[in-house]
Protein backbone atom coordinates (compact mmCIF):
# COMPACT_ATOMS: atom_id res chain seq x y z
CA UNK A 1 0.00 0.00 0.00
CA UNK A 2 1.05 3.18 -0.66
CA UNK A 3 1.44 6.13 1.56
CA UNK A 4 0.64 9.52 0.95
CA UNK A 5 2.98 12.32 0.89
CA UNK A 6 1.60 14.56 3.67
CA UNK A 7 2.51 17.62 2.19
CA UNK A 8 0.67 17.47 -0.65
CA UNK A 9 -2.95 17.50 -1.11
CA UNK A 10 -4.40 14.12 -2.85
CA UNK A 11 -7.21 15.11 -5.42
CA UNK A 12 -9.81 13.88 -2.89
CA UNK A 13 -8.54 16.30 -0.59
CA UNK A 14 -9.00 19.59 -3.29
CA UNK A 15 -12.20 18.24 -4.29
CA UNK A 16 -13.58 18.40 -0.64
CA UNK A 17 -12.31 21.70 0.18
CA UNK A 18 -13.78 22.86 -2.76
CA UNK A 19 -17.45 21.29 -2.42
CA UNK A 20 -16.57 22.66 1.68
CA UNK A 21 -16.08 26.29 -0.10
CA UNK A 22 -18.83 26.21 -2.41
CA UNK A 23 -21.99 24.56 -0.42
CA UNK A 24 -22.14 28.31 1.62
CA UNK A 25 -22.12 30.08 -0.98
CA UNK A 26 -24.98 28.12 -2.54
CA UNK A 27 -27.02 27.90 0.45
CA UNK A 28 -26.55 31.94 0.48
CA UNK A 29 -28.22 31.97 -3.44
CA UNK A 30 -30.74 29.56 -2.54
CA UNK A 31 -31.96 31.50 0.32
CA UNK A 32 -31.77 34.81 -1.47
CA UNK A 33 -33.40 33.35 -4.10
CA UNK A 34 -36.16 32.05 -2.08
CA UNK A 35 -36.71 35.32 0.04
CA UNK A 36 -37.24 36.75 -3.51
CA UNK A 37 -39.56 34.69 -5.02
CA UNK A 38 -41.75 34.77 -1.83
CA UNK A 39 -42.68 38.04 -2.89
CA UNK A 40 -44.51 36.40 -5.61
CA UNK A 41 -45.61 33.72 -3.15
CA UNK A 42 -49.56 34.09 -4.32
CA UNK A 43 -48.92 32.52 -7.35
CA UNK A 44 -48.77 28.39 -7.97
CA UNK A 45 -45.59 27.91 -10.19
CA UNK A 46 -43.72 30.67 -7.56
CA UNK A 47 -45.00 27.74 -4.36
CA UNK A 48 -43.46 25.19 -6.41
CA UNK A 49 -40.33 26.72 -7.31
CA UNK A 50 -39.78 27.92 -3.71
CA UNK A 51 -40.49 24.32 -2.37
CA UNK A 52 -38.08 22.53 -4.83
CA UNK A 53 -35.43 25.12 -3.82
CA UNK A 54 -36.27 24.71 -0.33
CA UNK A 55 -35.51 20.77 -0.44
CA UNK A 56 -32.10 21.43 -2.32
CA UNK A 57 -31.47 23.81 0.12
CA UNK A 58 -32.92 20.93 3.00
CA UNK A 59 -30.30 18.08 0.86
CA UNK A 60 -27.31 20.48 1.13
CA UNK A 61 -26.59 20.57 4.97
CA UNK A 62 -26.14 16.68 5.20
CA UNK A 63 -23.93 16.39 2.24
CA UNK A 64 -21.68 19.23 4.47
CA UNK A 65 -22.12 17.43 7.27
CA UNK A 66 -20.54 14.33 5.53
CA UNK A 67 -17.78 16.70 3.73
CA UNK A 68 -16.76 18.19 7.17
CA UNK A 69 -16.58 14.72 8.97
CA UNK A 70 -14.41 12.79 5.63
CA UNK A 71 -12.02 16.66 6.58
CA UNK A 72 -11.48 15.69 9.99
CA UNK A 73 -10.58 12.15 9.21
CA UNK A 74 -8.13 13.41 6.83
CA UNK A 75 -7.09 15.82 8.88
CA UNK A 76 -7.73 18.75 7.05
CA UNK A 77 -8.88 22.32 8.05
CA UNK A 78 -10.03 25.64 6.11
CA UNK A 79 -8.05 28.61 7.68
CA UNK A 80 -9.62 31.04 6.25
CA UNK A 81 -11.86 31.77 3.02
CA UNK A 82 -12.92 35.54 1.71
CA UNK A 83 -15.20 36.48 -1.46
CA UNK A 84 -13.30 39.40 -3.56
CA UNK A 85 -14.78 40.35 -7.33
CA UNK A 86 -12.26 38.18 -8.86
CA UNK A 87 -13.86 35.21 -6.96
CA UNK A 88 -12.76 33.05 -3.95
CA UNK A 89 -9.71 32.33 -2.37
CA UNK A 90 -8.92 29.79 -0.32
CA UNK A 91 -6.17 29.19 2.63
CA UNK A 92 -6.34 26.06 4.24
CA UNK A 93 -4.16 23.21 6.28
CA UNK A 94 -4.15 19.76 5.05
CA UNK A 95 -2.15 16.86 7.33
CA UNK A 96 -0.23 19.92 9.07
CA UNK A 97 0.69 22.14 5.71
CA UNK A 98 -0.74 25.00 4.69
CA UNK A 99 -2.01 25.33 1.24
CA UNK A 100 -3.91 28.37 -0.94
CA UNK A 101 -5.79 28.25 -4.15
CA UNK A 102 -8.51 30.82 -5.52
CA UNK A 103 -11.48 30.13 -7.53
CA UNK A 104 -11.74 32.72 -10.00
CA UNK A 105 -15.66 33.83 -10.40
CA UNK A 106 -16.65 32.15 -13.49
CA UNK A 107 -15.56 29.03 -12.29
CA UNK A 108 -17.11 29.30 -9.26
CA UNK A 109 -20.62 29.64 -11.36
CA UNK A 110 -19.94 26.82 -13.99
CA UNK A 111 -19.12 25.05 -10.15
CA UNK A 112 -22.22 26.19 -8.63
CA UNK A 113 -24.48 25.66 -11.59
CA UNK A 114 -23.08 21.47 -11.48
CA UNK A 115 -23.72 21.14 -8.02
CA UNK A 116 -27.29 22.10 -8.85
CA UNK A 117 -27.54 19.77 -11.43
CA UNK A 118 -26.53 16.97 -9.47
CA UNK A 119 -28.14 17.98 -6.13
CA UNK A 120 -31.64 18.04 -8.35
CA UNK A 121 -30.52 14.51 -9.88
CA UNK A 122 -30.30 13.23 -6.46
CA UNK A 123 -33.46 14.72 -5.41
CA UNK A 124 -35.42 12.87 -8.29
Amino acid sequence: MMSVNPRIETEEDIHLIKEYTLLPILLDMLARDIDELKVNQDRIIYNHIIFYLQEVESSIYPELQIIKNKMRKQDIKILNTSTNSQGVDVEYKVRGYIHHFKLLRSLVKAELMSMLLNLRRRLK
